[in-house]
């Protein structure tokens, strides 16, 4: 899109969505509220506004237009993940002489039986630095890349001290287990099924649209939610939305609203966790 002018940008960036968006990209990314308004404007502009003529822009910037609400949000999601993925890229740079895939940034971990797993560096790296000490994560990351006679060999371990060192580490695994979620792909991408089912339930509830077929396609959701929730009836919740009672649809509303926050929140916490893996390995 071109010609914006600068009474919507200026209208854009005093907007509540907007303003709530660019705080975020400021905390997660550690940036000042300028650059982060700045990141998040050029983030806009360049992807997520270009469909639209600068005269249907500035209507829907007058009129806080839901789904360009939402196109704000999912462009400072857009911003986030790109900066991780930046992150990961470069730490992949750095360790290049020792991954086994150079062009892929690929490596091959290795069990006693000969048996592969393939792991990005980067992702190896994020689990490695959750450990607590320089000295078991060298341990644990040679163990993982090289296996159990290697790693004695070159820690000069013995059997006895090799496996005392395997159980402290297996230990520390099961104790901080939240920890290492917060880096593990498979936790992050159920959080981010929960967030954005959330978010796009919201915005049919705000336009008035049919919240049944939004249940329809996601009915192991709801009933983790009405699992949990005040809901009397929980039957008329997941097959009879527009005849259930109000209370029961208020009690279900709020249940989702917790759980978006919960979502969010434990996105946040496992950004956090991933920048600073990535700075570790930067640095």
């Amino acid at each position: 899109m071109k010609n914006i002018n600068d009474d919507t940008i200026n209208q854009l960036v005093n907007w509540r969505t907007f303003k709530t968006n660019q705080h975020a990209v400021a905390n997660t990314l550690k940036l000042s509220d300028n650059d982060a308004q700045q990141e998040l404007l050029n983030e806009l502009i360049s992807h997520r506004f270009n469909r639209y003529s600068a005269s249907q822009l500035s209507e829907l910037v007058t009129a806080h237009d839901t789904n360009l609400g939402w196109s704000i949000t999912y462009a400072r999601l857009d911003l986030v993940s790109k900066h991780f993925k930046q992150l990961g890229k470069r730490a992949q740079m750095e360790h290049a002489a020792e991954l086994e895939d150079v062009s892929t940034g690929i490596i091959k971990l290795l069990n006693d039986n000969g048996d592969t797993t393939e792991i990005s560096e980067f992702k190896l790296q994020q689990v490695v630095a959750q450990f607590p000490t320089d000295k078991t994560r060298l341990f644990v990351d040679m163990t993982l890349r090289y296996g159990r006679l290697e790693t004695m060999a070159v820690l000069k371990l013995n059997k006895k001290q090799y496996q005392r060192r395997l159980r402290n580490a297996t230990s520390y695994v099961t104790k901080h287990r939240s920890k290492f979620d917060l880096v593990t792909d498979s936790k992050r991408d159920s959080q981010l099924y929960v967030l954005n089912s959330l978010n796009e339930l919201f915005s049919i509830i705000d336009k008035r649209g049919n919240v049944q077929d939004w249940i329809d396609s996601n009915t192991k959701l709801t009933n983790w939610l009405l699992s949990t929730s005040e809901v009397h009836f929980q039957g008329a919740i997941l097959n009879h939305w527009e005849t259930a009672s109000k209370d029961d649809q208020y009690a279900f509303i709020r249940e989702a609203i917790g759980a978006q926050a919960k979502a969010q929140l434990w996105l946040d916490q496992s950004n956090d966790a991933i920048k600073e893996a990535g700075e570790a390995q930067s640095n």
